[in-house]
């Protein structure tokens, strides 16, 4: 069906007297191929090339791509697909279906793994900006990935992002980097839940928001205090225990008195991304 610069296709498949329908938009003004599907409860946007230009910005901005020349870039984002999904959407994110990477242009994303009772433990947390990798997790492990709010992935296959690494030697490096930082923040983040009193792990999380200058909680308490391995109960009473040391959080905004009052939660590996880091300022230095 052709409707001036939209066309539109339908298309039915049945497998196993299963139905799945495959409904596609090609809007030539916009320079978008829409996907939808009914099992899947996203859409998926291939843009068309010269539409491209627009994210690089945005993506030259991210540590996984520094230092990348633009046309190599450019080369690599033929690749691109960009997948829309809904708050409030729950998808299985194995490696089995989700080889890919993934990078976060809009919206809150957790990674949780539930249990058979159902009690589900929240095991990241990413924002804009973020990279997500289930293409480097084993195939046996069974994660879902929950939008906490609508959401919009950049999504590159394992394929092309295993052949951009070997013609790029710089991306190589980046994702070397990548993974290693991703290991160090697994190895903190289970020190933290170990070690660390209620208080203790939410004046942690706050800190973060200090450093990147945010002060603000990005994420709903509750996905924050399952991340935390606390109830959101504990999480609570530990905001309300922070008053005393100067920490106000009103919603989800973050007073300070002095500044430096989250200071003293701060661990090093945290701690060297703050630009005031083993300055005199620091509770490292």
């Amino acid at each position: 069906m052709n409707l001036g610069s939209v066309t539109l296709l339908f298309i039915l498949l049945i497998k196993n007297n299963i139905s799945t329908y495959i409904f596609i938009k090609i809007d030539i003004n916009q320079e978008f191929i829409y996907i939808l599907t009914n099992n899947i409860g996203m859409t998926r946007v291939k843009p068309i090339r010269s539409n491209l230009g627009k994210y690089l910005s945005f993506i030259q901005q991210l540590r996984l791509f520094n230092r990348i020349e633009p046309e190599d870039l450019d080369r690599f984002f033929v690749n691109i697909q960009v997948e829309n999904y809904s708050k409030g959407e729950i998808h299985n994110f194995n490696p089995e279906n989700h080889s890919k990477l993934y990078i976060v242009y809009k919206g809150i994303i957790k990674i949780l793994k539930s249990s058979h009772e159902g009690t589900e433990n929240v095991l990241s947390l990413f924002q804009e900006g973020d990279a997500i990798t289930p293409m480097y997790l084993s195939p046996y492990y069974d994660v879902s990935a929950g939008f906490l709010s609508d959401t919009t992935l950049f999504a590159f296959k394992e394929k092309d992002v295993i052949m951009f690494a070997q013609k790029n030697h710089q991306f190589s490096n980046n994702n070397l980097k990548y993974l290693a930082e991703c290991v160090q923040s697994l190895m903190v983040q289970k020190a933290v839940l170990h070690l660390k009193t209620s208080k203790e792990r939410v004046g942690w999380y706050l800190t973060q928001t200090r450093i990147n200058e945010t002060f603000e909680l990005n994420f709903p308490k509750a996905a924050v205090s399952s991340y935390l391995g606390i109830t959101p109960e504990s999480f609570s009473r530990a905001l309300n225990s922070l008053t005393n040391d100067g920490v106000y959080v009103n919603k989800n905004k973050i007073a300070l008195n002095s500044g430096d009052e989250l200071c003293q939660y701060c661990d090093r590996v945290t701690g060297s991304n703050c630009i005031d880091f083993q300055s005199e300022k620091c509770t490292h230095y």
